[in-house]
Order: structure tokens, then C-alpha cells, then sequence
């Protein structure tokens, strides 16, 4: 196989990623829109979020009546509580018995890359952001924000340092 088709098939594999990012967590039924009606969303990946140390972000957000906002928090509830417990990276409020924000680290997925004979390893970590506050025009409404990212070397603390909470 030449280089250039080796190249060619790695930049097809990197391009379906972000479509299989949130695979086999509760809130991907969130980000497919399945629970809420989508409001904004994003998906980015490449050299944008390399000053950040990110591979991959996706970010949704929506406003939502109390009962879809419950729906969306037994979610996150459901991934936080089935992280590897290995990873203890956690940063969690929650205000009047319902989550506020939360970030925690979901777990890591490593790569192995051959080319050539050498062979080399890249461990990206994962972490699932979520917020929820009432909305200012209409408070009987919620606007929630859930944001999936992954990158090298990533910690709780670039997180903070990089994303300054509201």
C-alpha cells in the first residue's frame, strides 16, 4: 500500500468520527435529537480546536419545558454514574435537587498507527459537559447546554483553564 493511499484512507477514518463520538452513551439519543428538539448545534473538528488540545467537539444546545430537562438530566445521570470510576476527573453543582453543570471525564479511547514498520499510540480522553439554567425571558423553561469533547492529553483542568464557566 502506498503512503498516499494510506493518507488518503486515514483522513476517511478521521472524517466519520464525530458521527460516532457519543456511540454507546445515554445522551446520544440527546445529540441525534431523539429527546429534544435541536436548537444549535455544532460539530468541530481539525486544526480549529488544536489550540485547545481538542480533537473533537460537539456541542448542542435547546430550551426546554421541565419535563424534557428531566428527561435529559437522568441521561447524563445515567453516563456519569456509568463512567469508569478510574477516572475521577469531576467537576459537579447541583442547585434545588437538579444538576446545574457537570463535567466529568467518560473514559479514554486509544489508536494504534502503523506505517512503515513504526508503530505509534494516541490516547484521547473524553468528557460530557452539561448545563442547565432558567431561561431569563420565560422562567418556566430551561435552556441546556450538553457538549461532548475529546483530545490528547486533555484534563479537567485544561477544560477549566480553556472554558471559563458562566
Amino acid at each position: 500500500m502506498t503512503m498516499r493511499l494510506r493518507i488518503i484512507i486515514l483522513m476517511c477514518m478521521c472524517s466519520l468520527m464525530p458521527l460516532s463520538a457519543q456511540e454507546g452513551l445515554h445522551v446520544a439519543k440527546v445529540f441525534e435529537g431523539k429527546v429534544a428538539e435541536t436548537t444549535k448545534e455544532t460539530i468541530q473538528t481539525g486544526e480549529v480546536l488544536r489550540k485547545y488540545g481538542l480533537t473533537k467537539l460537539r456541542t448542542w444546545k435547546t430550551t426546554v419545558p421541565d419535563s424534557l430537562r428531566n428527561k435529559i438530566e437522568a441521561l447524563v445521570n445515567q453516563d456519569y454514574e456509568e463512567r469508569d470510576r478510574r477516572e475521577e476527573e469531576v467537576d459537579r453543582e447541583v442547585r434545588d435537587g437538579h444538576i446545574y453543570y457537570s463535567i466529568f471525564r467518560l473514559g479514554s479511547r486509544r489508536t494504534e498507527l502503523s506505517i512503515g514498520g513504526d508503530t505509534s499510540f494516541k490516547v484521547w480522553r473524553q468528557y460530557l459537559c452539561y448545563q442547565c439554567k432558567t431561561n431569563p425571558e420565560q422562567r418556566s423553561l430551561y435552556d441546556i447546554t450538553l457538549v461532548f469533547l475529546e483530545g490528547e492529553n486533555l484534563t479537567l483542568d485544561k477544560l477549566k483553564k480553556n472554558f471559563k464557566r458562566k
